[in-house]
């Protein structure tokens, strides 16, 4: 068979053909994610394709045939992805394509970017609306405590009761859910924390792929360690 035959043959296309592939893209401006603390100048895309086949000179070669779908995760949903099987539903991704969607002359894209939320500002309304909660029933308590005192005459058995499970219940909601509530605010921030670093180490890496490792090695171009870049 000649080059040209090859070149004319028909492919081989089957409703189960499909090809996936991973590619890292730079973003600018930086992208909110869903799932994400923050925005990313840094994504991993996961592409899945149709797939056709030919068959030439005893070997077979796949293309991919027409977008299927196409998703992007921040450096840290990569991650977790390929080593976190079997966990729940999965690891969030922002979905950029699927077929049948249709191509925005005007914003350059085929859907609506994922709406960036501002984790400092939802992490701290949240914190003072749990707190401002706390603080509303250790003020029942406080209030139905008060009323019994103020009684005139002999406080009863079943008052004195009272009077210890209020107090119990203030005890338990300072002991508890306080720090409850502060552990939670402490995971979301070392989420966003990870995150950054992992934004960070995919920006280093980006960097040394278009400088070049030789370049680098030679003296020509430096770049700080990424130790030390992690300590600032």
């Amino acid at each position: 068979m000649s080059r040209k035959d090859f070149i004319n043959e028909e492919p081989e296309r089957h409703e189960s053909y499909g090809m996936v592939s991973f590619s890292r893209i730079t973003c600018n401006p930086s992208q909110a994610m869903f799932g994400s603390s923050i925005r990313h100048g840094n994504v991993i895309c996961l592409k899945i394709s149709k797939g056709r086949k030919y068959r030439n000179y005893q070997s077979d070669r796949y293309m991919a045939d027409g977008n299927i779908c196409e998703v992007w995760l921040s450096p840290t949903q990569f991650a977790e992805a390929i080593t976190a099987f079997n966990v729940g539903d999965g690891v969030p991704c922002t979905v950029r394509r699927v077929t049948g969607d249709e191509w925005d002359e005007d914003k350059r894209q085929f859907r609506e970017p994922c709406p960036e939320v501002n984790f400092r500002k939802q992490a701290t309304e949240e914190l003072k609306e749990e707190m401002a909660e706390l603080g509303e029933r250790v003020a029942v308590l406080s209030k139905n405590t008060e009323e019994i005192l103020n009684t005139k005459g002999t406080i009863k058995a079943s008052e004195k009761k009272t009077l210890l499970d209020n107090l119990r219940s203030v005890i338990q909601e300072i002991r508890s859910n306080i720090p409850f509530v502060n552990e939670c605010f402490n995971r979301s921030v070392n989420k966003a924390v990870t995150e950054a670093k992992g934004e960070l180490d995919a920006t280093y890496q980006s960097m040394r792929e278009r400088l070049g490792d030789k370049a680098i090695s030679e003296g020509r171009v430096e770049l700080p360690m990424l130790e030390e870049i992690n300590k600032e």
